[in-house]
């Protein structure tokens, strides 16, 4: 039994959740690079199911919903809807990989799905939060589960490694998507990908008719209140 006044520690020990879940190289990534890709976190079955329940939510009154200036479907309260997305949150190596950043307790902000058409998807490189000063911890880890494969064909993210220990805010070319060329390349579905929150990133442009399919989860420190939860059935552990 987990009890209210159990440390971050505690709880996360109690779920199962140790720094042994995460490898050496997975911990220097995070520390080096501000990044780092998992491999076989999503099985067959489950791959199925999100994809399923993906394009079920991106259903509305039998219209996709796409963004008309995006080009993008978007799927949004994919917890409250589909519970074959509570995984993305509760899974013992995001957990892990979480905590080894934040180093603190926290919870779930946004959890969201987004699919870019032919043509569409390609962003400025950015990060998911402010600047940081010098000395200040991180606030927000973000997590990208891959439903289907992401490569130089079909629009892979683009990510600077080692940008999450800048100090002050990126050069504003980086805005432009053609001012800057970083590491990029194919990451398999069955994958997540999981970064600081100040590492700079953003995804390319989809060329090609194939689906890149991606759900997306922040997750915050737990005293942090400028991002509001989604109202999620399970925002604690213990559930």
């Amino acid at each position: 039994m987990i009890e209210a006044a159990d440390s971050i520690e505690d709880i996360l020990r109690a779920c199962g959740v140790t720094a042994s879940l995460l490898s050496t190289g997975e911990r220097e990534a995070l520390d080096r690079d501000g990044y780092v890709l998992m491999t076989g976190v999503i099985d067959d079955n489950w791959l199925h199911r999100l994809r399923d329940a993906f394009e079920a939510g991106c259903k509305k009154d039998g219209h996709a919903a796409v963004g008309k200036e995006s080009g993008t479907r978007h799927v949004n309260d994919l917890v409250n809807r589909f519970p074959v997305f509570e995984g993305v949150y509760t899974h013992p190596r995001v957990l892990a990989a979480v905590y080894h950043v934040l180093r603190c307790a926290f919870r779930v902000g946004e959890i969201g799905g987004r699919d870019p058409l032919p043509g569409f998807g390609q962003q400025g490189l950015h990060s998911d939060w402010p600047a940081r000063s010098k000395g200040e911890p991180y606030r927000v880890v973000t997590t990208i589960w891959l439903l289907d494969d992401f490569t130089n064909e079909n629009g892979a993210t683009r990510v600077v490694p080692g940008t999450h220990h800048l100090l002050g805010q990126p050069p504003k070319s980086f805005a432009n998507p053609a001012t800057v060329t970083p590491i990029r390349g194919p990451s398999l579905a069955r994958q997540g990908q999981y970064w600081c929150s100040t590492v700079i990133y953003g995804t390319a442009e989809l060329p090609t008719g194939q689906d890149a399919r991606g759900v997306c989860c922040n997750v915050c420190s737990w005293e942090e209140t400028s991002i509001v939860s989604q109202g999620l059935r399970s925002l604690t552990l213990s559930s």
